[in-house]
């Protein structure tokens, strides 16, 4: 809904998308819908582990690869693509240095990430939620990670040599609270998301990252899904797409 059905912003034509690459694919569904969107194209999606469906477009393969290692393409993209990943990596910068040493010449690089959570009111304040939050970015960053990396990317393209580059801003609330029709129906597809993705991520960040006990971590995810469900906590995502 973000960005109008839209698989990238890149002002890029479909005739002259030739080859894409998906950083840190997941699921691979991006990447398995760009092949079906534009079949002449080769589309290559890579992870560290091979969860993709093993049917997929003829146009597109998945590989097990470490984004953060030296790159080993013999050709250049039209088209490098990355969602989702600001506590994916330990080094952004280097993996937009790959990137650009495997561009062709009038290719994009495209991110689409979020920062932390903000709130528009206090809330959250004294909430399971604010504790959860805090605790997650101490358990994060004790593992080398950074969820408040996404803030940088501008900044890092820029300094590898990205010219142009632009900034999109977008906000999702967690939860219905937001005003409009629009943002209520993203509101609720965002909670949705967090409520589902957060149970992984959290109970390796807290019981890795902090030495949490497993049972302590899980009744925090319970108040704090309650909370996220009651829609007393008006708090959104800040979204933003980067392109070059």
């Amino acid at each position: 809904m973000t960005f109008d059905n839209k698989l990238y912003l890149a002002p890029l034509d479909k005739t002259k998308i030739r080859r894409a690459l998906d950083i840190a694919t997941g699921t691979g569904i991006w990447a398995m819908e760009l092949a079906s969107e534009i079949p002449t194209a080769k589309v290559i999606g890579t992870d560290l582990s091979p969860i993709q469906q093993k049917l997929v477009p003829d146009n597109c393969r998945f590989l097990v690869d470490d984004a953060e290692d030296p790159w080993q393409y013999e050709q250049p993209f039209n088209l490098i693509h990355a969602r989702m990943v600001a506590a994916c990596f330990k080094s952004h910068y280097r993996i937009f240095q790959s990137a650009f040493e495997n561009l062709d010449p009038g290719g994009y690089l495209e991110l689409q990430d979020t920062s932390p959570f903000e709130c528009i009111d206090d809330s959250e304040n004294g909430t399971a939620f604010l504790n959860w939050r805090k605790l997650a970015n101490e358990g994060v960053k004790s593992l080398g990670l950074n969820f408040d990396q996404a803030p940088l990317y501008k900044s890092y393209m820029e300094e590898i040599g990205f010219v142009d580059v632009v900034q999109k801003k977008y906000a999702w609330p967690i939860g219905p609270w937001a005003k409009g029709a629009e943002m209520k129906k993203i509101g609720i597809w965002t909670r949705e998301d967090v409520l589902q993705g957060m149970q992984g991520w959290t109970m390796a960040a807290l019981t890795r990252g902090l030495g949490m006990a497993k049972p302590e971590v899980e009744n925090l995810l319970v108040a704090v899904k309650k909370e996220i469900l009651s829609g007393m906590i008006h708090t959104y995502m800040p979204m933003s797409a980067l392109l070059e």
